[in-house]
């Protein structure tokens, strides 16, 4: 399940997410949303996991996002910075590199507590 934070700085879009990001997440909440950031000039995302949070999840929705013809992720022009605040352990934090390379901007993975340094960061 996915929910848009309503208390995040201009410029900026966020989402606490709770479990596994589904399809339909994905299709009828983020995609849009990035969207419409997107046609505003900046993305400047936010993803908050929840508890439960598969941080798994994510690598094959930001995948589906650099193929979507209509966010346009092969250009990052429009892209700024992506911040996961999730708790992970030490292998998914060797692994989140990886799973960053997947789309051309600058991703960075914050631990539970750091959440507001995390909002500073993606803003700034």
């Amino acid at each position: 399940m996915i929910e848009p934070i309503t208390d995040i700085p201009a410029g900026t879009i966020g989402f606490r997410v709770t479990g596994e990001m589904t399809d339909a997440d994905y299709a009828e909440v983020l995609a849009p949303a990035l969207r419409d950031a997107a046609n505003e000039g900046q993305v400047r995302l936010l993803l908050v996991g929840a508890k439960g949070f598969d941080l798994g999840s994510l690598k094959s929705r930001f995948e589906a996002a650099r193929k979507d013809p209509e966010l346009d992720l092969g250009h990052s022009k429009d892209w700024r910075r992506v911040g996961v605040v999730a708790e992970a352990n030490f292998l998914i934090r060797r692994l989140f590199p990886s799973l960053a390379k997947v789309i051309p901007v600058e991703v960075r993975l914050f631990d539970p507590g750091d959440e507001a340094e995390a909002r500073s960061w993606v803003a700034g």
